[in-house]
């Protein structure tokens, strides 16, 4: 395996000692920082709100989501248990707390409980799920009345530009629409070397 697909799986999928090493990247890259900081912006989160991330990765936007939803509860979902430890320790304090909870799995792992959550946020996770209907069909179940997903996404790779952003974007609006999401937009935050954009959806 080329060093460049071995440094892409890492970030797919952290483990072992580079995957800590992708986790502190992660965590400690500004235009990373803004992005999750943007991304949470985006969902208008309430103090009372009930928030699920998708792909929590070291914790950064959890940590944004633990800061406005002060009388809420967060979730973090993760299928890597070096992404989870990182959050762990950044988000101590909110776990003893009862705040946040952490859980190892993926989307299909979430119980079938109805309307669980107010508010839906993902970042740079999109490009990796292989079946993007079923996952925003299984946000959309877990949602509720009113509520709002937002899914961030920045190009990476060789040549990343703005249209590259947006014909996922696209792809994703499709996605939401086919599974009820309503009132969906596409927003941009300007980064170089392309934006970063996120598609926001309610669920009616």
């Amino acid at each position: 395996m080329s060093l460049r697909k071995t440094v892409v799986e890492q970030f797919k999928n952290p483990h072992g000692f580079l995957g800590r090493i992708a986790g502190w990247i992660m965590a400690n890259r500004r235009s990373n920082r803004e992005r999750n900081e943007w991304t949470v912006a985006l969902l208008n989160v309430q103090s009372t709100d009930r928030i699920i991330e998708i792909g929590c990765g070291p914790g950064l936007a959890l940590e944004a989501c633990l800061a406005r939803a002060a009388d809420g509860h967060v979730v973090g979902l993760d299928h890597s248990p070096t992404m989870l430890d990182q959050a762990r320790a950044r988000n101590a304090e909110a776990i003893r707390e009862g705040r946040l909870e952490l859980r190892l799995g993926t989307l299909d792992d979430l119980p079938a409980t109805g309307a669980a959550f107010d508010k839906i946020c993902s970042a740079n996770v999109v490009q990796f799920l292989p079946d993007r209907g079923s996952a925003f069909r299984k946000m959309y179940s877990v949602l509720n009345a009113k509520g709002v997903a937002a899914t961030t996404y920045m190009p990476r790779g060789k040549n990343p530009n703005r249209e590259n952003a947006l014909t996922m974007a696209e792809d994703v609006r499709r996605h939401m629409e086919v599974a009820g999401f309503t009132n969906i937009r596409i927003e941009e935050l300007p980064m170089n070397p392309a934006p970063a954009v996120s598609v926001v959806g309610e669920h009616p």
